[in-house]
């Protein structure tokens, strides 16, 4: 169905200018149904534009997606790598818990060793002991 547009109001009697703007959008209308998007200044430009900025929206999320695989494997990885220090931090822990001989000449420091090593006295003086630490700053003699 055609319309036919209404006659232009009163406002466009008093000023010429636009009487002939909407004489012409008129004869675009009837002619092509659309307006030239040369006949607007800078349309052209911002359609180009507008297409350079699609292009790198959709080569960044496709570097996006890239990126995504990557950071999923890295995460991956990551927690790999905190299994193996759980592991290495128990293996110290029971290594730690372990017993040591240890020697010297007399008598154990306090402060030396942890508690379950042993110690032996081989400064070769008479009385020369085995000791068994048995509290965090107590070297007991064995034996007891």
């Amino acid at each position: 169905m055609v319309q036919k547009l209404p006659p232009p109001p009163s406002v466009a009697i008093n000023d010429p200018e636009l009487n002939r703007w909407f004489l012409e959008l008129t004869a675009i209308l009837q002619n092509s149904g659309g307006i030239d998007p040369g006949s607007v200044p800078g349309l052209t430009d911002a359609l180009a534009q507008v297409a350079l900025n699609t292009a790198a929206i959709t080569a960044l999320q496709t570097g996006t997606g890239n990126n995504s695989s990557a950071i999923a494997v890295l995460q991956f990885d990551v927690s790999l790598l905190f299994g193996a220090i759980a592991t290495i931090n128990s293996n110290l822990t029971t290594l730690n818990a372990r017993a040591q001989v240890l020697s010297g000449a007399g008598a154990p420091a306090a402060g030396l060793g942890n508690v379950n090593d042993w110690y032996g006295n081989i400064g070769g003086a008479a009385g020369a002991r085995v000791y068994i630490k048995t509290a965090p700053a107590v070297w007991t003699p064995f034996p007891f």
